[in-house]
């Protein structure tokens, strides 16, 4: 199997960090391209009280650029771990059809993701981004499940 493309969704927090070791490493030993993706969820999820008013358009912009700051961070982390090939990209809507959609256009050859340790209960009245990725991602997916000191 040849790794060209390593897909490494990110929010910012101390869980994506651990996907992103992991993500710089299978990098550094197969020359592969990570694609580092942020999703901007809360313009998606706020659809419904949207409106045009300029307001609305500066709290979008603002959570754009909240954004576009989040991956110069974790890309900037991606290199201290040794990835050297780095491409972002910021998305807005839904997280889990951005990831698989970004997958499909960019022949991602692996998603490598942190996750939560939801329990089934937990699934269901949480949802998880995780396992709507599963169902439909086209390639291999590594899950990561971090070792937080406070869990």
């Amino acid at each position: 199997m040849e790794y060209r493309s390593i897909l490494c969704p990110t929010d910012g927090t101390e869980i994506s960090d651990a996907a992103l070791q992991h993500a710089a490493y299978l990098s550094k030993i197969t020359g592969a391209k990570v694609i580092l993706l942020h999703v901007v969820e809360k313009w998606y999820h706020s659809a419904h009280l949207v409106t045009n008013s300029d307001e609305w358009q500066t709290i979008h912009e603002d959570w754009l650029n909240k954004g576009r700051s989040t991956l110069v961070d974790e890309a900037a982390k991606l290199k201290e771990y040794g990835a050297v090939h780095i491409e972002t990209i910021l998305r807005d809507g839904d997280a889990s059809h951005e990831i698989i959609a970004t997958a499909i256009e960019r022949m991602a050859s692996v998603v490598i993701m942190a996750t939560h340790r939801y329990s089934p209960v937990g699934k269901i009245f949480i949802g998880s981004v995780t396992d709507r990725v599963a169902k439909k991602t086209p390639c291999p997916i590594l899950w990561v499940f971090p070792n937080l000191s406070n869990e």
